[in-house]
């Protein structure tokens, strides 16, 4: 574990330095102060942008609210009110005492919501996120309204398998999987846009994350039941949780949008965020159900 928690960090403090000299811009969220509030075993951290109606975001491995696309909130933040927070341990949250697992964090965005007096969002998951996001729509699904997935899996054996890849990634390798060949070199500054998280993850807890991802059991099979309207988001390029596992979840729901992007890699929303957030925008105010059962 320490291979993959050491390049993590490095990435961190890296993408910081190299910004922290550039003056502020679109590309950064406005450090509004962080709200706390307590949600059974522990405090989590969160912030919240816009107005409209409720829109749930969780965050995926190792990331905390800090590394959301700061252009993708904004846009989403025109239709919605969007709830960024960090996962139980990561950033301004507290561990708490309960074993961390995806079951375990779906819990707790469901008691985020109930903290902060929303019966019901639209919830969105990136990554691991996406597989906390699922968990939640099937265990609390009067809690969510529309689904949507980014670069996510309904299946438990890729996850376990590109988490066990990303153990023995060096920093090298890592960096490589961030944009598709040849973006950077369209797009020099591509590295210096990333987002500037406000303070390295703890290396406990990214190892909690990664025995949690280890260690879920999938839910492909169970979301041929679940009546939600569901977005799913790919980049054809994505290389750590592939495009195929997208097209999987989508045949598993009935009347899903499925979205792929070319030339995009698991962290799409660095290339296209504006793009992507008016995506997201407009499949949450189309109405699906236009005729009765």
């Amino acid at each position: 574990m320490r291979r993959l928690i050491i390049p993590l960090i490095i990435f961190v403090l890296l993408a910081g330095c190299a910004q922290k000299n550039l003056p502020e811009s679109a590309h950064y969220l406005t450090p509004l102060p962080k709200s706390v509030v307590q949600v059974d075993d522990m405090q989590l951290a969160y912030r919240t942008f816009g107005e409209g109606p409720p829109l749930l975001m969780i965050m995926g491995f190792a990331g905390t609210m800090d590394v959301w696309d700061a252009q993708m909130v904004r846009e989403l933040g025109k239709e919605h009110t969007v709830i960024i927070f960090d996962n139980r341990g990561m950033g301004g949250s507290s561990n708490g005492t309960e074993e961390i697992t995806i079951s375990r964090m779906a819990v707790d965005s469901a008691g985020l919501l109930q903290e902060l007096g929303y019966a019901q969002a639209d919830v969105l998951g990136w990554s691991m996120g996406g597989l906390i996001a699922q968990e939640m729509a099937l265990n609390y699904p009067d809690k969510v309204n529309k689904l949507v997935l980014m670069g996510a899996s309904c299946d438990a054996k890729p996850v376990a398998d590109i988490t066990r890849k990303l153990l023995k990634m060096d920093m090298e390798e890592l960096v490589t999987h961030i944009f598709p060949s040849g973006w950077v070199e369209k797009y020099p500054d591509a590295y210096a846009k990333l987002p500037r998280p406000a303070s390295p993850p703890d290396p406990a807890i990214v190892q909690a994350q990664a025995d949690a991802m280890l260690g879920w059991d999938g839910c492909c099979s169970q979301l041929r039941s679940l009546d939600k309207s569901m977005l799913i988001v790919s980049g054809l390029d994505d290389d750590i949780l592939p495009e195929k596992l997208s097209v999987e979840i989508a045949g598993q729901v009935k009347g899903s949008w499925l979205v792929r992007y070319k030339n995009a890699t698991h962290w799409l929303m660095y290339q296209d965020p504006v793009g992507l957030g008016r995506t997201v925008n407009n499949f949450l105010k189309v109405n699906q159900n236009l005729f009765p059962n």
